[in-house]
């Protein structure tokens, strides 16, 4: 209704040109995407999808006969691609390994944002606090219940617990057994609400330096920024100029299908980044969450002359998170996503420099940027020697590999001169005698006969 009906923001049928939809590799991330687009462009709205000129002649039976079923066929479809006015939109899928979406599924990184995770809930006091009032109200019950022996709950065990029951009050499953504890199910549904926000906002996403924040985001922010660049660029050029401006390439409708930490880490990353008051602002994302940008302008079409031109209103769900200037946005984005290298090195990924980036603080004292442990400026006289031997195994290493590369040329120059050879000398041999044709059909006929 607000992007179609009422702003005419987007077309009225699906039109590919103007979407560009992603998802990360989950069934339940990519089931997340069509559910959102079958209700943006539902099967009962007899719409169907903008078809050019020569979808038009394909997406019906191409067939030239006098057939009265085939010609009903043909005037049911009504030039819809597919009957009864389904819309298949594509989804790309962001493959685990390519860091494009975020690396919270890499398991290479799992040891590094574990630690910091652990340090954060037995650090921070917002996560220290509900521990302890989680224990009070419910530990006793629970272990009963249970049957365990611990005599309290850390936050991974309420992680756990909450996560089952969360997902069970939500499909509406009976808990027979567990209402024998007298726990009031839409109590515990707001309370295990209230420690994922807890444990999001504090454990997750909120160490001072919001590293988990950034490692989460820094990915998607690269991508999206891209896009929103590109957009106002093209938007502030003649469209007649540029034959792309209303390709997918320039979408004016970008979705991205996350996870519920992706999403709490792009909320956390931007407020962060704008400065603004994270523990005020923050919306935990529950089920079907949306975090929502919308650029707009006041000014006519092609009149915008900078980005100083656009703002970006930030939403979650229907609740405004703020409203700035589309360069602000850009710049403290940008300015706060982590380079490849700072996420390499925090996560230990193959290419990372050794060296850790060092800022200086006002004190004169430097505190490393990833807050990772180097004990070289410690130790110089054995990390040098570590790093001469080190260089000498890696030069021999070269040489071996030089070697190996030369030998497998040659053997391959020689094995490609006898083939030429053989090749040369079947050549000269006699013709062989043709092959009866009627072989192969006289060998199936007397297969299909036995």
């Amino acid at each position: 209704m607000r992007y179609i009906e009422k702003e005419k923001f987007i077309s009225e049928k699906y039109d590919a040109h103007e979407m560009l939809i992603y998802s990360s590799n989950l069934n339940r991330t990519m089931l997340s995407a069509s559910s959102q687009l079958q209700g943006l462009y539902p099967q009962s709205s007899k719409k169907g999808e903008i078809l050019t000129e020569a979808q038009e002649k394909a997406a019906v039976p191409q067939v030239d006969v006098d057939c009265d079923e085939i010609n009903n066929e043909i005037k049911a479809l009504n030039k819809s691609a597919l009957p009864y006015y389904m819309t298949l939109a594509p989804v790309r899928m962001v493959n685990d390994n390519d860091k494009k979406m975020n690396v919270y599924d890499l398991k290479d990184c799992t040891e590094e944002r574990d630690q910091v995770k652990k340090e954060n809930r037995e650090t921070i006091p917002e996560a220290l606090n509900f521990t302890q009032e989680f224990n009070e109200k419910y530990g006793k019950t629970l272990k009963e219940f249970m049957k365990t022996q611990k005599d309290e709950y850390n936050l991974l065990d309420i992680d756990e617990f909450c996560d089952a029951f969360l997902s069970s009050y939500t499909d509406q499953r009976e808990l027979s057994n567990f209402k024998k504890t007298g726990i009031d199910f839409e109590e515990m549904n707001d309370y295990c609400y209230e420690y994922f926000r807890i444990c999001y906002l504090y454990q997750y996403h909120g160490d001072k330096e919001k590293k988990l924040a950034h490692i989460d985001s820094s990915k998607l922010m690269t991508e999206l920024m891209f896009h929103m660049k590109r957009r106002l660029d093209a938007d502030m050029t003649v469209e007649d100029e540029d034959e792309n401006y209303k390709d997918y390439s320039y979408p004016k409708w970008l979705m991205i299908s996350g996870h519920d930490s992706t999403t709490s880490a792009d909320e956390i990353f931007m407020l962060n980044a704008l400065g603004l008051n994270i523990s005020e602002l923050y919306i935990f994302p529950k089920y079907a969450a949306q975090l929502a940008l919308e650029v707009r302008t006041n000014k006519e079409p092609t009149k915008a002359k900078s980005y100083a031109d656009y703002y970006v209103i930030g939403y979650f769900n229907d609740e405004q998170l703020f409203n700035t200037t589309a360069d602000n946005f850009i710049e403290k984005i940008e300015g706060e996503i982590w380079s490849q290298d700072e996420i390499d090195e925090f996560c230990g990924f193959e290419g990372a420099n050794s060296n850790t980036d060092t800022k200086n603080n006002s004190d004169g004292s430097n505190s490393d940027k990833n807050n990772t442990s180097d004990n070289t400026s410690n130790n110089t006289s054995n990390s040098t020697d570590n790093e001469d031997g080190t260089v000498k195994k890696k030069d021999k290493a070269k040489k071996a590999y030089k070697v190996l590369m030369i030998v497998f040329i040659c053997l391959a120059a020689i094995l490609l001169a006898i083939t030429m050879c053989l090749a040369c000398k079947l050549c000269r041999r006699s013709p062989a005698a043709p092959i009866d044709p009627n072989f192969t059909i006289n060998n199936t006929n007397q297969n299909m006969k036995i």
